[in-house]
């Protein structure tokens, strides 16, 4: 019973923090669209539009470790190292930027604007962290996706969307490489990646947060028949 209730607040974790994400994302993608980065970063909404991003990133890391656990022997060694992976991706593209986002970039945006207009270059170190955070997440979501497409796991689609969701991502990043794009459906379409691997654990967490639903209803009918046979 105990061990139930921690898969339900670990699914329930995920699938608000993938929801939060993804709100974040699509907002920020409609905020940023055509503006100057030093304009943006200092409006109202910057900051609580991406703590939005950073408590769905922390939701989505605090559950990651148990969605695979009701399934261990099903996803087997792939999975789990998969999802260690996603994890450790997560805390830089979802937890790491988004604190970098609210306590660095309109800092810089006022003392330094230069620094964060679209044709500044980013520093080494922080390039070498966004490639390999990138190289980590698309192994880690080939990874979790091998025990679904084998069918060990379900649903199957899910085998397909994470890689496809990692190829976005990098795909991207070629697509938008100096920051939000002018046009709206570019910037939109650059981000879509995150959306889609939040949508793929979004799922995964669904399904861990109902997974003592059968007992539940097993449990309703058992009492519904015992208070019929009294009546």
């Amino acid at each position: 019973m105990i061990l139930t209730k921690f898969y339900r607040v670990s699914g329930l974790s995920i699938l608000i923090g993938a929801i939060a994400f993804m709100v974040h994302i699509v907002l920020r993608s409609l905020m940023t669209a055509g503006v100057e980065q030093t304009i943006f970063a200092q409006q109202g909404l910057w900051i609580p539009l991406n703590l939005l991003g950073a408590l769905g990133a922390v939701l989505v890391i605090f559950g990651l470790p148990l969605l695979t656990a009701r399934d261990r022997r099903s996803i087997g060694w792939l999975g789990w190292s998969g999802i260690g992976l996603i994890t450790v991706a997560w805390m830089f593209f979802g937890l790491f930027l988004s604190l970098y986002s609210i306590l660095v970039v309109p800092w810089l945006a006022d003392q330094a604007p230069a620094l964060v207009d679209a044709s500044a270059s980013l520093p080494a170190t922080m390039l070498i962290a966004y490639i390999t955070a990138l190289v980590v997440e698309f192994v880690g979501c080939v990874l979790l996706a091998i025990p679904f497409i084998r069918d060990r796991a379900q649903p199957r689609w899910i085998g397909y969307l994470l890689p496809f969701a990692a190829i976005w991502t990098v795909a991207g990043t070629l697509l938008a490489p100096s920051g939000p794009a002018a046009n709206l459906a570019i910037n939109l379409s650059s981000n879509m990646g995150p959306v889609l691997l939040m949508a793929a654990l979004g799922y995964l967490g669904f399904q861990l947060w109902s997974v003592d639903a059968p007992v539940r209803e097993a449990r309703t009918g058992e009492s519904f028949v015992k208070s019929a046979g009294s009546a």
